[in-house]
C-alpha cells in the first residue's frame, strides 16, 4: 500500500514537471538545430503577449500574459475598425551553442513604433513608444542589429504602440543570421531598391523628353508619369529608404506618399493603356477608373492616417477589377495584332504575379523580398517601354517593316 502511495506521489510530481515543461515549451522558439552558416532563421512561433501594458524585461518575468502566435497583427477588439493601443511581447528563443558569437538580427516594419530588448539590453527603437497617441511617435524603418556575446538562448522583449494606423502589431518575423549573411541581405535590399528607383527614373525622364521634344503624343506622357510615379513609390514603400537617410522625415507624409503614388500609378496606367490601344478601350470604364483613383487620392490627402489606411483593402478590390480590365483590353489588342500588344501581354501576366505577391506581403502571408520586387518591376516597365518605342517608331517593329505604315496608321489601326 505504501509503495502504491509513493508511486502515486512520484507520478504526480512527474506529471507536474511535464506540464511545466510543456507550458514553457509553448513559448520557446526552438532554433537549436539552426546554424549561423545556414540561411537566416525566422523567429516565428509562440510568445507571451501582455495587452495594454508596456513592460520591462524584468516585469515580463513577474507577470502572466496570453500565449499567442508570433508574429501576428493585433485582434484586440473585433468590433473596432482600428487596432490601437499598446502591448508587450516576451519571446524566448533556444539557440545552439554559439560560443559567444556575434549574430545579426533583422527587424521588419511594425505598426507603428517599438522598443526591443535582447537579454535585458535595449538594442533597437523605432519612433517613440507611449501609452497615448500624444506620447507616441510612429516610424517605419526596417533595420538590422548585430548582437554580441550571444550564447545558447535569446530572450526578446518587444514593446509596440499604435495609435495612428488601422493595423497594429507585427506581421513579419524577425530573422537571425550570421554577420556576413545579414550584411549581404541588407546590402542587396538597398541596392535592388535603388536600382528600381534609378531605372524607372531614367525611363520616365527619357519618355518625358520624347513627349516634349520628339513625339508630342499623350501616350508617351502617360508612360513617363507612370514610370516617375512608381520610381517615387519604390522609395516610399517596403524599405522606406528616405527614413534611413533622414530619420526626422514626417511619418504621416511618408504614408501619404506611399498610398497616393499607388493611386496615381493606377490612374496613369489606365490612361496609358487606353491611349495606347484606343480602339479596344472602353471610354466609360476608362473615366470610371480614373475618377475612382482621383477620389482615393483626395481622400488620402485630407483624411487622418488611421482612417485612409483602413480603406486600402476596399481599394485593392477596385484595383483588381482595373487590372482585369487592362488585361482584357490588351488581349483584344493582341487579337487585333496591334503593334507592341504581345510585349504588353507578357508584362501584364508578369505584373499580375508581382502584384499578387505584393498583396500577400502586405497582408502578412509572405515575407518581403526586395530583389523579387525590383527585378519584377524593372522587367515589366522595360517590356512596356519597348512596346511603346515600337508604337512611336523609336525602334522598327516587324509590322512597321512589312507594311511601311506611318505612326498614325499603326496607332489608329483597326
Amino acid at each position: 500500500m505504501n509503495k502504491i502511495f509513493l508511486l502515486a506521489i512520484l507520478s504526480c510530481f512527474w506529471l507536474t514537471s511535464q506540464a511545466q515543461t510543456s507550458e514553457a515549451g509553448v513559448t520557446a522558439i526552438d532554433a537549436r538545430e539552426w546554424s549561423p552558416a545556414d540561411s537566416p532563421f525566422a523567429i516565428a512561433g509562440t510568445s507571451h503577449l501582455f495587452k495594454g501594458k508596456l513592460l520591462s524585461p524584468t516585469e515580463c518575468k513577474t507577470q502572466s500574459g496570453d500565449v499567442v502566435n508570433f508574429p501576428e497583427l493585433w485582434k484586440f477588439n473585433e468590433t473596432e475598425p482600428a487596432q490601437t493601443g499598446v502591448a508587450t511581447y516576451f519571446i524566448s528563443v533556444l539557440l545552439p551553442k554559439l560560443q559567444d558569437q556575434t549574430i545579426g538580427l533583422a527587424i521588419p516594419q511594425m505598426y507603428c513604433s517599438y522598443r526591443l530588448w535582447a537579454n535585458g539590453k535595449m538594442i533597437a527603437e523605432n519612433g517613440k513608444v507611449g501609452m497615448t497617441a500624444e506620447e507616441t511617435q510612429p516610424m517605419w524603418m526596417p533595420q538590422t542589429i548585430y548582437l554580441d556575446h550571444v550564447t545558447d538562448s535569446l530572450e526578446l522583449v518587444l514593446q509596440i504602440a499604435n495609435f495612428h494606423h488601422s493595423k497594429g502589431g507585427i506581421k513579419e518575423p524577425l530573422y537571425l543570421g550570421s554577420n556576413s549573411q545579414m550584411k549581404l541581405k541588407r546590402g542587396l535590399a538597398i541596392a535592388s531598391n535603388l536600382a528600381e528607383f534609378l531605372a524607372l527614373l531614367l525611363l520616365g525622364s527619357f519618355f518625358l523628353y520624347i513627349f516634349l521634344k520628339r513625339v508630342p503624343k499623350k501616350v508617351a506622357l502617360y508612360f513617363a508619369l507612370l514610370c516617375l510615379t512608381w520610381s517615387l513609390r519604390s522609395l516610399f514603400s517596403n524599405l522606406y529608404l528616405p527614413i534611413s537617410f533622414f530619420p526626422g522625415f514626417n511619418w504621416s507624409l511618408m504614408v501619404r506618399i506611399e498610398y497616393i503614388t499607388l493611386y496615381l500609378t493606377m490612374m496613369w496606367a489606365i490612361l496609358f493603356v487606353s491611349e495606347l490601344f484606343d480602339y479596344e478601350a472602353n471610354i466609360f470604364a476608362k473615366y470610371a477608373f480614373v475618377l475612382c483613383n482621383f477620389l482615393f487620392t483626395l481622400f488620402t490627402i485630407f483624411a487622418p492616417t488611421k482612417v485612409f489606411t483602413l480603406w486600402l483593402n476596399l481599394y485593392l478590390s477596385a484595383s483588381a477589377a482595373l487590372l482585369l480590365y487592362i488585361g482584357f483590353t490588351v488581349i483584344r489588342a493582341w487579337v487585333n495584332e496591334r503593334v507592341g500588344s504581345g510585349l504588353i501581354t507578357i508584362s501584364i501576366i508578369l505584373g499580375l504575379n508581382i502584384f499578387a505577391y505584393d498583396i500577400f506581403v502586405y497582408e502578412g502571408f509572405s515575407s518581403y523580398d526586395p530583389v523579387i520586387f525590383a527585378v519584377g518591376y524593372i522587367t515589366i516597365f522595360a517590356l512596356i517601354a519597348w512596346a511603346l518605342s515600337m508604337q512611336l517608331n523609336l525602334v522598327k517593329s516587324k509590322t512597321a517593316q512589312k507594311t511601311s505604315l506611318t505612326y498614325d496608321d499603326l496607332y489608329k489601326k483597326e
